[in-house]
């Protein structure tokens, strides 16, 4: 009875923070309040299984519960969607109060202390009350104390959604890629292989089922990182009106965050992550030019056949568009095209099989010997580890700082990348040697 009273305050916990306006569009403001209709769910669960004794009690609570839920219907059914103008307000409207260390506007803005360094603070633990201050769950009602010397604070979840929104469009693998949702500094995921589900025919009744338990191989260990990054801050930024301030920083984080997460898919080869190109095991098709420009209809025929038939039916070329430029004029023995232009918001093929354009990859002129220039994968193999929060900072511990006075906004998020089972699934192109 204690374990699930505990659960169910922990659940009741977690709904204090309803957010009923400011979405940045109504796919995440669905989203959100389906999340928050299965947490009712899960506590009208709890409250079955509890036990009788407390008949009238629990009743009282079923209806609040029941109360709740039509709730959120009624607030999910027509949320508050910002205009883009009103989200770039809003976002340098959280800049300049982190950057001024403006509580009060933050608290506003339902942006989080962030005072913990290994495990950031939940912003469904913390609430901001007027008069108050900052709230947390663990001395309810009660101040959190002097947080005057903080600074640093993680963004309206919301916010957070929608930026992050903004970065898929300048990514190429963002939008293709596996994503899971991590609470933790690490998950261990099943590494199978493909398929993972037999099926077996029962001629008759009472016949035993052989060979029916699926091979889901290894378990393998996703790590999420911190990633860092700076933005230089002028001092013409403080008579910025707030909508331009926002826009200038979601336009500089979002296209360099793109970026990283394209390398760190395919490229990155330090620490802390290894991309699908430079994995150990990949299958390799060396093509018989020292150049790109030397690749033939046949070297892309030949090199998707490394890959098992089953494993080709997800999978796509990932390419620079100076080596495509070479493959859109290339023709078979027949006379027939290869290439095949994106249409109807469609990849466009080659040979049959979708490719993507990015810009990361080795341009034909740069192109080193026994090196990848281009592959041929299912993304999905590609695992993208997402904890929640974005941090924002005032920062001045920096050299420049010390010598010419120059300061940065920081901004933290943190991400883990793993490739699973390159071995037989993936094949690279390179030059001969």
């Amino acid at each position: 009875m204690k374990e699930k009273i505990k659960k169910l305050l922990g659940l009741i916990r977690a709904m204090k923070k309803i957010e009923s306006d400011g979405f940045p569009d109504e796919t995440i403001a669905k989203a959100y309040f389906e999340e928050k209709e299965q947490i009712l769910e899960e506590m009208g669960g709890i409250l079955t299984d509890m036990e009788r004794g407390h008949g009238e009690e629990l009743a009282a609570l079923k209806a609040t519960i029941g109360s709740m839920k039509e709730s959120i219907r009624a607030e999910g059914s027509s949320p508050k969607v910002l205009s883009r103008d009103e989200f770039f307000f809003s976002m340098g409207k959280t800049i300049a109060g982190v950057w001024r260390n403006n509580q009060t506007i933050l608290g506003e803005l339902k942006a989080t202390p962030n005072f913990k360094s290994e495990n950031w603070v939940n912003p469904k633990d913390v609430n901001w009350e007027t008069g108050k201050g900052w709230i947390g769950k663990d001395v309810v009602g009660t101040p959190m104390g002097d947080m005057a010397t903080n600074d640093q604070y993680l963004i309206n979840p919301i916010y957070e959604t929608h930026i992050m929104s903004e970065a898929a469009r300048q990514s190429v693998m963002m939008p293709i890629v596996r994503t899971i949702p991590m609470s933790g500094p690490s998950i261990f995921i099943p590494q199978r292989d493909r398929g993972g589900i037999i099926l077996n025919w029962l001629t008759s009744y009472g016949q035993q089922i052989t060979d029916s338990k699926p091979e889901m191989g290894n378990r393998v260990e996703l790590k999420a990182y911190t990633l860092a990054g700076f933005i230089p801050w002028y001092d013409e930024f403080e008579e910025d009106i707030y909508a331009d301030l926002g826009r200038m920083f979601i336009e500089e984080f979002t296209e360099a965050y793109g970026e990283e997460f394209d390398r760190q898919c395919l490229t990155a080869n330090a620490a802390p992550f290894t991309g699908a190109m430079e994995m150990d095991g990949t299958e390799s098709h060396f093509i018989k030019s020292s150049s790109p420009y030397g690749v033939t209809y046949l070297d892309f025929r030949e090199a998707v056949l490394k890959v098992p038939a089953v494993e080709r039916k997800r999978c796509a070329w990932f390419i620079h568009e100076t080596i495509l430029s070479r493959v859109t004029s290339m023709q078979d023995t027949e006379g027939r095209p290869i290439w095949r232009g994106p249409n109807d918001r469609k990849p466009g093929t080659i040979d049959g099989y979708p490719y993507f354009e990015v810009d990361i990859l080795p341009q034909a002129g740069e192109t080193l010997k026994n090196k990848p220039f281009a592959i041929f994968m299912d993304p999905r193999r590609i695992k993208h580890g997402n904890r929640k929060g974005m941090e924002l900072k005032r920062f001045d511990g920096t050299s420049e700082s010390l010598k010419y006075g120059e300061i940065f906004l920081r901004f933290r998020k943190r991400d883990g990348f793993l490739v699973t089972r390159p071995k037989k699934n993936m094949v690279t192109m390179k030059c001969k040697g």
